[in-house]
């Protein structure tokens, strides 16, 4: 077993720092896990024993000669290990380490509604302000919600909808003794 991935993150994140590869790497590597996501035959024919060890690292130096050199070598080594599964884990938490060492939280809005560009905009700045880190915002619509926004960023929720609101109003009558 190999963790949590943390560990895999830490010492990519540490080596492109050093080498100055860091947003390359981070940017091959979100590629790397969508292909990787699209295509799980990949992950199973790199990741079985059956096939011979430098046949698959041929066909990842050929399907990711051009990613990052440190990211290349990592997938290498996982598929040495038969881990090759492993790697979207590996590739979220090297973008956790990246955006706690640039200051980046990352949020999700959820909302009835797409928000306009003025509440997004509003929302970010609040965020940025509450927080005192960059926001990088999702946005994703949930129709049940009915009206309102919840917010979740780090390990905080703010529930603003208005199906929350209505829950709250009908539990207080409920408990009302008339």
């Amino acid at each position: 077993m190999i963790g949590t991935g943390k560990e895999y993150a830490d010492a990519l994140f540490s080596l492109t720092e050093e080498l100055g590869t860091t947003e390359g790497a981070l940017s091959d590597a979100r590629a790397v896990k969508e292909v990787l996501s699209q295509n799980p035959e990949y992950i199973k024919l790199l990741d079985t024993p059956a096939l011979p060890v430098s046949e698959k690292l041929s066909l990842i130096d050929e399907a990711f000669g051009t990613v990052d050199g440190s990211l290349k070598n990592l997938i290498m080594m996982l598929c040495e290990k038969h881990s090759v599964y492993f790697f979207p884990k590996i590739a979220k938490e090297y973008e956790l380490c990246y955006n706690e060492a640039r200051g980046i939280l990352t949020a999700e809005a959820i909302s009835a509604q797409a928000l306009s560009e003025d509440e997004r905009v509003r929302l970010v700045g609040r965020l940025e302000e509450i927080t005192g880190k960059k926001i990088l915002l999702t946005e994703r619509i949930d129709k049940s919600l009915l009206g309102g926004l919840v917010v979740r960023y780090g390990t905080r929720q703010l529930d603003g909808s208005l199906k929350t609101r209505l829950s709250a109003i009908e539990k207080s009558l409920k408990s009302t003794i008339v």
